[in-house]
């Protein structure tokens, strides 16, 4: 596998795929809820940190709190299931 130089030294890598299976399970649970203007582009390297798209500039009120309801219980299932968290 080639590695290249990526922003600050460090190397870009492939997304590992437990994080590509929560962005997907992530999206289907947006789109299930109505949110279909947000989307889960990926993850930022070396981090892992999420890269969440809107359509629209921002998302307020109901649909901002139905947002991080998904998101944050996707991680903690995550967590759980890693045995970080119980």
């Amino acid at each position: 596998m080639k590695h290249q130089a990526g922003i600050l030294g460090y190397c870009e890598m492939p997304t590992p795929k437990k994080l590509m299976e929560l962005q997907e399970t992530i999206n289907e649970d947006l789109l299930k809820a109505r949110l279909p203007e947000i989307r889960i582009d990926g993850f930022k390297l070396p981090d892992q940190a999420l890269e969440i798209t809107f359509e629209r500039e921002t998302v307020t009120g109901e649909n901002r709190e139905r947002l991080w309801e998904i998101i944050n219980a996707h991680y903690r299932k995550l967590l759980r299931e890693l045995e970080l968290k119980e």
